[in-house]
């Protein structure tokens, strides 16, 4: 076997290796709630949101604004990242059960949560961390000029609606019937 055949054969399966291992170990045991937090105004952002809100069937990923959830943050160790802390809304910040993380640790703990074939994107963990985020910090960067801001989001349906932290259930419609 030539040189370069033995090294695509090992390579390519060092790449299926991690794309089945690493979302399996980046995944929370049951019933550790997993919340994503965003920026709501940011293209980049909502479109992950939205995408991720498609893809994920068991719903285990919640979402919530970075720009309404400061609390929240707080309460996590991420005040840094929340609207006015000395790092505002520069990554997404995802929080599971004590621990938060962020950046591309972030990105790719999301997507080790969705259904095959997206969740062996999360290989990519493999990576050294200081690459992804410098990746990550680019983009976050200049996110506004690739991809806008928006004022107005996807318009949602009550099943999208109840994946947000702040969701209340609208109150049923009661007609009155005179007899």
């Amino acid at each position: 076997m030539p040189r370069w055949a033995a090294i695509t054969v090992v390579t390519a399966s060092a790449a299926l290796y991690a794309a089945v291992t690493v979302p399996a170990a980046l995944r929370p045991a049951e019933g550790v709630d997993t919340v994503l937090f965003f920026d709501g105004v940011c293209n980049l952002c909502d479109g992950f949101v939205n995408f991720v809100a498609d893809h994920d069937s068991s719903r285990r990923v919640r979402f919530g604004a970075i720009q309404r959830h400061a609390d929240a943050l707080h309460r996590a160790g991420a005040g840094r990242y929340a609207e006015g802390g000395a790092e505002a809304l520069s990554t997404l910040v995802v929080t599971q059960d004590d621990a938060f993380y962020l950046r591309s640790d972030a990105a790719l703990r999301v997507i080790a949560l969705l259904d095959a074939p997206f969740c062996y994107v999360a290989a990519f963990h493999a990576l050294p961390a200081a690459l992804r985020d410098a990746g990550y910090r680019l983009v976050a960067r200049h996110r506004y000029k690739l991809f806008g801001a928006s004022d107005t989001c996807r318009a949602p349906t009550e099943r999208f609606k109840s994946r947000f932290l702040d969701y209340e259930p609208e109150a049923p419609e009661f007609v009155s019937s005179k007899f």
